[in-house]
């Protein structure tokens, strides 16, 4: 990253869901710039890995006393809202709990976060979050998933118009599909060939993504201090196919 641009990475910065996949990546990538890192999630195993590599952790549900939580955690300029659910659920099996419970992590409790952050934050700061290619582009089996990130992407919008006078940008990160525990949890072993080659096709740059291609987008998006309301594609292609 070029000095200009490190000067406004923000230098304290919380990061949901960081202990697994694009999360981690995350939280690698700003470690290796020196930046304080805290990280929260619901489970305190996967937030080991996190804290191996110097991070702050604390084991929280983000859908709950959100306050509570940035008293915890103290001042930060910088907010990366990565936490996310997915269920595959097909219209005919649509249910009031899956379309609740993925509004709520997804969706609500950035909405929370965002409002808490920006209420605090006395001069400049970053939000960052982590939506989907879902949001732009349907997928049998993935409603309630891509309403929610779709969602994520209005609020994100919303965001930087009405934070930009106070200095605090927003903008999103809209990865194609990273192997994560996430987007394989429900694939069993006899489908997983299968799952890899047809998602392999959906990418015209030729290969699936990894955790830290979406981390360098979410890095230089945190640091760029022109860049606010941004969609930033980073799907190997995935948008633009045919």
């Amino acid at each position: 990253m070029a000095v200009a641009m490190n000067e406004h990475l923000p230098k304290r910065i919380l990061v949901t869901g960081g202990g697994t996949g694009i999360g981690l990546g995350i939280v690698r990538h700003l470690r290796d710039l020196n930046r304080d890192v805290i990280v929260v999630g619901r489970r305190p195993q996967p937030l080991e890995a996190a804290a191996a590599l110097g991070a702050i952790v604390h084991a929280w549900d983000i859908t709950d006393n959100v306050q509570g939580l940035f008293d915890l955690v103290g001042p930060i300029d910088g907010l990366v809202l990565n936490a996310g659910q997915y269920r595959h659920e097909m219209c005919s099996q649509w249910s009031v709990e899956t379309w609740t419970d993925l509004w709520r992590v997804n969706t609500l409790a950035a909405v929370l976060l965002s409002t808490e952050f920006a209420n605090r934050l006395v001069g400049p700061g970053a939000i960052v979050a982590v939506a989907s290619t879902l949001a732009k582009r349907p997928a049998p089996g993935a409603a309630a998933y891509a309403a929610s990130k779709a969602a994520l992407l209005s609020v994100i919008q919303h965001l930087a118009l009405e934070l930009a006078p106070r200095g605090i940008r927003a903008n999103a990160v809209l990865p194609g599909i990273v192997p994560t525990a996430m987007t394989t949890s429900e694939q069993d072993s006899a489908k997983a060939q299968d799952h890899h080659d047809y998602a392999m096709g959906l990418h015209p740059i030729g290969r699936l993504g990894r955790p830290s291609d979406v981390a360098s987008t979410v890095v230089h998006a945190l640091a760029n201090p022109w860049m606010t309301g941004a969609n930033l594609n980073i799907d190997g292609g995935l948008l633009v196919r045919e």
